[in-house]
């Protein structure tokens, strides 16, 4: 795959010369190899042929030995390094051994100031550039880029990671300048900033010599063969399409307009814990009112956040505003959530004529208030920002900078611990309460809540579930003989729900069939579009530890694809090559919600013929099960697939995480 991309960069190099590159509408200042991984980048070299040595590696930031930590992985696996050396003049690493015939190669180097890279955020294409770090009282920031820009428009800066909101920054491009407005504290020491400005806005290319380079008017060369998809257009925030509706019935919901309603835009109800974590995401058809419960969801009593999303497969993203939502599932234990966070005393909050009073030190703690008590007065001083409170055992008149108010219920003693009312102490410090009779909760924010909608932001939920699936238990059912297994799963942007239902259930799958088995995975999307962060074919080796399949599992990222058909056939070929020299059963289950290209009726779409694939399978001894549509072109295409040698197919509408708690 990578000696593919080679040659179309080399092609791209060649057209566009001296000129500002454009890749499928990202522009590039390290073009395809090269992309964004947390603190650090990546880049992707050559794959070994078993002779070469030697690899060369293309930036535009100045790496040294000094500035930075390069480091070497061959198949996701980091490389001592005494096993190879730099020249970091002419950007090449020589190994000590040459890399097997197919082995990924790439190099991973730390991010520092002025380094600069391609990414795509809310699908559209955006340049990242590295700020220098805070240091507790700067605001204005120096841009250093190797573009020249042409507006201030749609830019976007993170501190720590965290979106700034576009009120609390200004963005000079005729100087390049950040400023960090006074709505917000200046970024912390050693606080990491990334900068980034669109695409569109690039006038053209910082020369050596001062000249500008221009950029091309018509948007760029496209690579023969590939394509890209029209800007998405579904708006975010509170103008998104949509809405959430809690019930006191412990229901809720869902109604996204038709305005989310394309064939290759998929729509989600995504819930994370209260860390941000993703924990369910639940795929739903706009278009429809939709009641759903939350105790189907099967999560733990907690605080979560509930928002709309609604993607295209190629990475275009947009959301609603995040809505907490406390789950007790011990309802006649009253629960309080601060800064969406449960709370736990050891005394029990108890309600008092209508009033919740919680233990006076825990509260005002979590509240980050100093407070001391006073035995001989039995009274209680907290402060916090130049504010005080004072209250009284049995007393309903409190102070709060010596100012009397008066309370509702007075703080008081019940089985050894002093209680007062959260209300009151809540809102004295500032922060704003509410009482949810659904869950009977009370919920308490100080400040609003910041939770990312951004793919970057969806981080899944470490889980330890063992949930059963009947799709996969039917399928184990059926196998009674050691077998080898691949998982050949569609990672397209709409499939986000189904992975994570393989994610949750494959352990028990795991278990249940018979000892000697081995399982390996497939991932693919679409060879004919560009994913500069995603492989398009990517194989995760035979392991007969689940711990390992599900890390594999877990590495997998819903993203890309673009139209409706993928390259499903040259999933299924990498598949039964990998199965050829097994001497156990062999077995595919194939997971997608789409068609395949098929060379015959997508010519320079599809490397395969559907018969061809039919073929490989009947010749190789191979059962293909399939977790896939029940009607329309996929079935058509993958019901062959199936027959071929006796396997099952199964619909993948009943492959949801909300199936597994009915």
């Amino acid at each position: 795959m990578k000696h593919r991309k080679g040659i179309l960069l080399f092609m791209i190099f060649i057209m566009l010369a001296g000129s500002l590159e454009l890749w499928a509408g990202n522009a590039s200042a390290n073009g395809l190899h090269e992309f964004r991984e947390g603190e650090y980048l990546v880049n992707l070299l050559d794959d070994g042929d078993g002779q070469a040595r030697v690899f060369k590696f293309t930036t535009d930031n100045k790496i040294t030995s000094s500035n930075t930590n390069l480091r070497l992985y061959i198949n996701q696996i980091e490389i001592d390094a005494k096993k190879y050396t730099v020249d970091y003049e002419s950007n090449a690493i020589t190994m000590n051994k040459a890399p097997d015939s197919g082995a990924e190669i790439s190099i991973k180097y730390l991010i520092i100031p002025t380094f600069e890279w391609g990414e795509g955020i809310s699908g559209k294409s955006q340049i990242g550039n590295a700020l220098p770090e805070g240091d507790g009282s700067t605001r204005v920031f120096k841009l250093t880029t190797n573009y020249l820009l042409s507006s201030s428009k749609n830019v976007s800066l993170y501190i720590d990671g965290t979106k700034v909101r576009a009120s609390e920054f200004t963005f000079n491009y005729t100087n390049n300048s950040i400023t960090i407005s006074e709505k917000r504290s200046a970024p912390g020491a050693n606080s990491k900033m990334y900068f980034y400005f669109p695409v569109t806005s690039i006038a053209g290319t910082q020369a050596s010599a001062g000249e500008t380079t221009e950029s091309p008017s018509s948007g760029g060369a496209i690579t023969p063969g590939k394509e890209v998809e029209s800007e998405f257009q579904v708006p975010e925030g509170e103008s998104y399409p949509g809405h959430i509706t809690l019930n006191i019935n412990q229901t809720f919901i869902v109604n996204i307009t038709s305005a989310a309603l394309q064939p290759t835009y998929t729509s989600y109800i995504m819930v994370k814990n209260a860390n941000g974590e993703v924990v369910r995401r639940i795929r739903i058809k706009p278009g429809e009112s939709l009641t759903y419960s939350l105790s189907k969801l099967g999560l733990p009593s907690g605080g979560y956040y509930f928002y709309l999303k609604t993607v295209n497969q190629s990475g275009g993203l947009a959301a609603s505003i995040p809505l907490f939502v406390p789950i007790n599932n011990e309802p006649q234990h009253i629960q309080v959530y601060i800064e969406g966070h449960k709370q736990t005393y050891a005394q029990a909050p108890v309600n008092v004529g209508g009033n919740i009073l919680v233990p006076f030190r825990a509260i005002f703690q979590s509240l980050g208030a100093t407070v001391k008590w006073n035995n001989s007065t039995q009274m209680v001083t907290a402060t916090r920002e130049g504010k005080t409170i004072i209250l009284t055992m049995g007393s309903k008149i409190a102070y709060v900078n010596g100012v009397p108010i008066t309370l509702s219920a007075a703080p008081q003693l019940i089985n050894g611990s002093t209680m007062v009312p959260i209300r009151f102490v809540s809102e004295a410090l500032g922060g704003i309460v509410e009482w949810n009779l659904a869950s009977n909760s009370v919920v308490v924010f100080q400040k609003e809540p910041t939770i990312p909608t951004t793919a970057e932001g969806e981080k899944e939920a470490k889980s330890d579930l063992s949930s059963s699936s009947p799709i996969l238990e039917k399928i184990s059912n059926s196998i009674t003989a050691p077998t080898d297994i691949v998982f050949v799963i569609d990672t397209t942007g709409s499939m986000g729900e189904i992975i994570g239902y393989i994610k949750e259930t494959v352990k028990k799958f795991v278990d249940s069939v018979p000892s000697g088995s081995k399982f390996a995975i497939v991932a693919y999307r679409d060879i004919n579009y560009v994913d500069r962060y995603h492989k398009d074919l990517e194989f995760f080796s035979f392991t007969n530890n689940k711990n390992v399949l599900k890390t594999n599992l877990d590495k997998l990222v819903a993203s890309g694809g673009v139209d409706v058909e993928e390259s499903g056939l040259e999933a299924i070929h990498m598949a039964v090559n990998k199965l050829s020299g097994s001497k156990n059963s062999k077995r595919i289950i194939f997971i997608t919600d789409a068609p395949v290209h098929d060379k015959g009726t997508s010519q320079g779409k599809a490397g395969f013929f559907l018969e061809q694939m039919i073929a490989e399978l009947t010749t190789n001894k191979v059962i293909l099960d399939a977790i896939a549509p029940t009607s329309g072109l996929a079935y058509k295409q993958i019901i062959q697939l199936v027959n071929s040698n006796k396997g099952k197919l199964y619909d993948i509408n009943d492959a949801s995480i909300m199936l597994l708690n009915k």
